[in-house]
Order: C-alpha cells, then sequence, then structure tokens
C-alpha cells in the first residue's frame, strides 16, 4: 500500500514538468535570449552611428561658419581693394594703382584682369559677379552652402539611428515579458495556465522579432 503510495507521488511530480511544454519552454526562452542579446547589440551599433553623425555634423557646421567667414572676408577685402584701385587710376596715380594691385591675391588680380578686357558695353560694374570665372569668392560660398547641407544630412542620419536605437532598446526590454511569462509557467500545475503562459512567451517573441527586423 505504501509502495503505491510514493509510486503515485513519483508519478504526480513526473507530471508537473511535461515534457512538451518544457521543451517548448526551453526553445522559447533560448530564442527570446538570443534575439535579446542581438537587439542590445544593434541598438548599441546605431547609438554608435548617431553620436558619429553628431560629430560630423558638428564638423560640418563648424566648417561652413569658417567657409562662410572666409567668403565674407574675401569678397569685403577684395571689393576695397578695388575701390581704391579704381580710385587711383581714375586720379592718373599709375604707381599707387599698380602697388594696389599688387597687394591683391593671384585670383583677385585675374579677376581683375578679365574685368578688364571686357568690352565697355557689356562690361559688369565691378569684377565680383558670379559671370567672372577668375573670382573664387562665390565657390568659397557655395562650399559653405554645400557644408552645412552636409551638416544637415548628418544631423538627419544621427536622428535617424537614434530613433532607431531607441526603439531597438524598447523591444529588447519587452523582452522581459517573455521570460517573465515563461518563469511563471512553472508556477502553476494547470496546464492551461502553463500553455497559456508558454504561448504569451512566445507571441511576445514573435512580435519583438518582427519589431527588431522593421528596426534593424
Amino acid at each position: 500500500m505504501s509502495v503505491g503510495h510514493a509510486s503515485g507521488h513519483g508519478d504526480q511530480a513526473h507530471a508537473h514538468l511535461p515534457r512538451g511544454l518544457g521543451l517548448a519552454l526551453a526553445i522559447v526562452l533560448g530564442f527570446a535570449a538570443i534575439t535579446a542579446g542581438v537587439v542590445a547589440w544593434r541598438a548599441q551599433v546605431l547609438s554608435g552611428h548617431a553620436v558619429e553623425a553628431f560629430t560630423l555634423s558638428t564638423q560640418a557646421v563648424n566648417d561652413a561658419n569658417t567657409l562662410a567667414s572666409e567668403a565674407e572676408r574675401s569678397i569685403s577685402g577684395d571689393r576695397q581693394l578695388f575701390i581704391e584701385y579704381q580710385n587711383a587710376l581714375q586720379a592718373g596715380n599709375a604707381t599707387q594703382a599698380a602697388s594696389i594691385l599688387a597687394m591683391m591675391s593671384t585670383p583677385t588680380r585675374r579677376a581683375v584682369g578679365w574685368w578688364e578686357v571686357q568690352p565697355s558695353d557689356v562690361r559688369p560694374r565691378t569684377p565680383f559677379v558670379s559671370g567672372n570665372p577668375d573670382w573664387n569668392a562665390p565657390g568659397k560660398v557655395v562650399d559653405a552652402q554645400a557644408a552645412t547641407a552636409r551638416a544637415d544630412a548628418e544631423v538627419e542620419s544621427a536622428r535617424e539611428n537614434l530613433t532607431r536605437s531607441h526603439r531597438l532598446e524598447f523591444i529588447a526590454a519587452l523582452l522581459t515579458v517573455a521570460f517573465l511569462a515563461g518563469g511563471l509557467s512553472g508556477v502553476f500545475e494547470s496546464r492551461g495556465a502553463r500553455l497559456a503562459l508558454i504561448s504569451v512567451s512566445g507571441s511576445v517573441l514573435g512580435l519583438c522579432i518582427l519589431g527588431a527586423a522593421f528596426f534593424w
């Protein structure tokens, strides 16, 4: 009688962890652990890309400011020298005009030279026009605008990567629900309750995998 009673307890203990449910739970939790690790890694990679993009955007902004300042100084200085050069020519002081011309940069002297050989009826008021191929200030302005556009693009890239990183971090945190549901399945005696909790764990895992693939 006592032997039969002990045998009954052994059968109940064995039934406490059904083989099929235990295997399913192990598979779900294993995949959840792998997914959580991969998702966390990808979130860190995207976060690193965001930091890099923010750094590049800052550098591009600095480049744009430097180029804009150089362009402004170049335009202002070139115009002032040209005015002095014209005044000297109009005053008939060729020596002073030559001295002022020598003070100009080589590209500016070429720009003035291009301007002087243009026919009077089509000659612009100053050499500092976009149609003058020897005037380099527009190139600096264009470079500054390009640097600004590059900075905007890097900021947008950083924001996108940061958003994706945050969403993947949320998915990694959401996977704790899968672990929690899987862990609770061992608490209940009812096979139906265990199956329901394992199903919840698997469903959460599936949704997290889909979300990770979308925001990858």
